[in-house]
């Protein structure tokens, strides 16, 4: 029944219980220090209450004074060492059944009901004595009682109120958990569909090797084969890394002073081969002397990723068109001629493994991670990332960074 539940009501459900727990213990901790309190009290006013008696007995052990006694809620009693009555105020009617050598000790009556009881022992002449003072315990117990009420009307209140403040202001974080647990688990359902292509292609070479001796010829083929596998695993793995990184606030980036258009010059370079296979010209019209404070290998690999998507979603002869301006802020502009994105698909191409169909196939319109690790590059730079496209026009990628140095992530 509770796995049903959504993370906010378990949310929620938790800090009750919580809470709960903490208020019940609270207010059962003050009753216990407040009935201590009050009973230590009434034990405090007995044995006052008999010092002035035990002088008097003291000074004049002869006299009946204490069977001439009838106060109002309060009893006296004088014992012999061996527990005999020796004198009782008048308003009792029998004696007390009272063990003489404890202290204090609560009795039941008849009339009076519950009492406590002192017991204090004194030396009157040559007598060793107990003097018994008695008084009443219903006003303990109605204060007692009085405090249990208003804690049964208290505890439920508490923890409503702590309850609807706490999803008043919490209420929001919780959508961000649920938010951010949902997209964790479609993040992993389709990292491990990612993961499950190359992986069954590996499993399916090694097989098919296994079964018989091979040529010389076939066993070239399928190692071909199982490292190009071995290549796009290891490529979805360490963007996976690289992901889980910016997304603990550990991406570390290592900056330094350098020319952003020697960079891009360096990874059209390494692109060119691609290009070149597919008759793509790449044209640059790059600004020069553009200082900028950033980590290299980082902004290296964002360059690559968006001339790799190029290439790879143009058709041969088409042209990429690369354009570096800086003055108060860095622009970077990527032009393809490719096949486009629909417009409802736009703001979603940065989601990790995010996929259209295209032309009746389906494509990693995002290049797998590869817009995801761009847009953690470049918001790791303090950046941000800007896409216009058509289909079957192109698209344009505009990447803007802050002249100011970036912090370290």
């Amino acid at each position: 029944m509770i796995r049903g539940l959504s993370i906010r009501f378990r949310m929620m459900l938790l800090f009750c219980a919580v809470a709960g727990t903490l208020l019940a213990l609270t207010f059962t901790g003050f009753y216990f220090a407040f009935e201590k309190v009050v009973r230590n009290q009434l034990d405090r006013t007995l044995k006052e209450t008999a010092a002035p008696i035990i002088a008097d007995l003291s000074a004049d052990p002869d006299e009946k004074d204490v069977d001439a006694l009838n106060l109002i809620d309060q009893y006296f009693e004088v014992l012999s060492t061996s527990g005999q009555v020796l004198q009782r105020s008048k308003n009792l009617p029998s004696d007390l059944p009272l063990i003489v050598n404890l202290g204090f000790q609560t009795i039941q009556t008849g009339n009076a009901g519950k009492i406590r009881v002192a017991i204090v022992p004194f030396e009157a002449g040559d007598h060793s004595w107990f003097l018994a003072v008695g008084a009443p315990t219903r006003d303990v117990e109605s204060a007692l009682q009085t405090l249990r009420n208003f804690a049964f009307v208290l505890f439920p209140t508490s923890l409503l109120l702590t309850a609807a403040i706490f999803g008043f202001y919490a209420g929001h974080l919780f959508w961000r958990i649920d938010s951010v647990v949902g997209q964790l688990r479609q993040f992993v359902s389709d990292a491990s569909h990612e993961l499950r292509t190359p992986l069954s292609v590996l499993r399916g070479e090694t097989e098919l090797l296994l079964t018989r001796p091979r040529s010389t010829a076939e066993y070239e083929s399928a190692a071909r084969i199982m490292d190009s596998e071995l290549k796009k695993l290891s490529r979805i793995v360490e963007g996976l890394f690289t992901l889980s990184m910016a997304d603990a606030g550990q991406l570390r980036l290592a900056p330094e002073q350098l020319y952003l258009e020697e960079v891009l010059e360096e990874s059209c370079g390494l692109a060119a081969p691609l290009a070149n296979h597919k008759q793509i010209h790449i044209e640059r019209e790059l600004q020069r002397d553009v200082l900028f404070r950033g980590d290299c290998a980082f902004l290296r690999q964002l360059f690559l990723i968006f001339i790799d998507n190029a290439i790879k979603y143009s058709p041969s002869g088409t042209r990429l068109r690369i354009t570096l301006t800086a003055d108060d802020e860095v622009r970077i502009r990527f032009q393809d001629q490719g096949i486009g994105i629909a417009k409802e698909h736009v703001p979603r191409i940065f989601e990790r493994f995010f996929r259209v169909a295209q032309s009746g196939s389906v494509e990693t319109q995002s290049g797998g991670l590869g817009l995801s690790i761009a847009q953690a590059i470049v918001q790791a730079h303090r950046g941000s990332i800007e896409c216009e496209s058509e289909p079957g026009v192109g698209s344009v990628f505009i990447i803007r960074l802050p002249l100011t140095s970036p912090a370290v992530a």
